[in-house]
């Protein structure tokens, strides 16, 4: 399974039957996401173009039941997908969604702010691969990333929603990775790609922070 980053929080995992994209931001976050075509697109937040681009995907089959945007238990085309509330921006929803496709298990995030409660946890701690906001401003803080990440404990940690090092002008306003590497006590290579392969066999035996360049930047 492939998974694509494109900036800010919007990601596409691209499998052997189906491909989803997560959070598609609109243009004005600085990233192009370049109509990536996608089965499935899931949403943190319904409310905030910067997670809910929907217009910048094209929609193998348009439809309610293809934009996923609230919690629940969803399968469609093979790619089991659970949305679970934890906690947004001033107190709002935010829905973090777990996905798996090609035996993979992958937990985004969204605009996560703080801690999830037990029930979101556990859900969230299934997974392989946990898509990481990280870079403090509006969003969820390193330090307070940290602890969420070693919380869930996923073998692999992409991170997002920080300033990346390469964007072709494009300032979020964002911390850069470093902090949050150095509340890991975790070191990672710079990126050199916008997109890594994962599988089941693949994964590292311990927790590793994977950074990935902006595709859309």
């Amino acid at each position: 399974m492939d998974i694509a980053w494109y900036g800010h929080a919007a990601f596409r995992l691209r499998g052997r039957e189906a491909a989803v994209v997560m959070d598609p931001c609109a243009p004005e976050t600085g990233f192009r996401l370049n109509r990536p075509s996608a089965d499935i697109v899931t949403v943190s937040r319904g409310q905030d173009p910067a997670h809910n681009w929907v217009d910048g995907v094209s929609l193998e089959s348009p439809g309610f039941q293809r934009t996923l945007d609230a919690p629940g238990e969803y399968e469609i085309k093979r790619v089991l997908a659970t949305g679970v509330r934890t906690p947004g921006p001033n107190a709002s929803r935010n829905i973090a969604f777990v996905v798996t496709i090609d035996e993979v298990i992958v937990a985004h995030l969204g605009d996560l702010q703080a801690m999830p409660e037990r029930t979101a946890l556990d859900e969230l701690q299934r997974a392989n691969v946990v898509l990481m906001p990280c870079g403090g401003g509006s969003h969820l803080s390193p330090q307070a990333a940290a602890s969420i990440a070693n919380e869930i404990a996923a073998p692999l940690i992409i991170p997002m929603l920080y300033q990346p090092e390469a964007t072709d002008g494009v300032d979020t306003g964002l911390e850069s990775l470093s902090t949050f590497l150095r509340e890991m006590g975790a070191t990672a290579d710079p990126p050199s790609d916008n997109h890594v392969n994962v599988t089941r066999t693949s994964l590292p035996t311990t927790p590793t922070v994977t950074p990935l360049l902006a595709r859309g930047a």
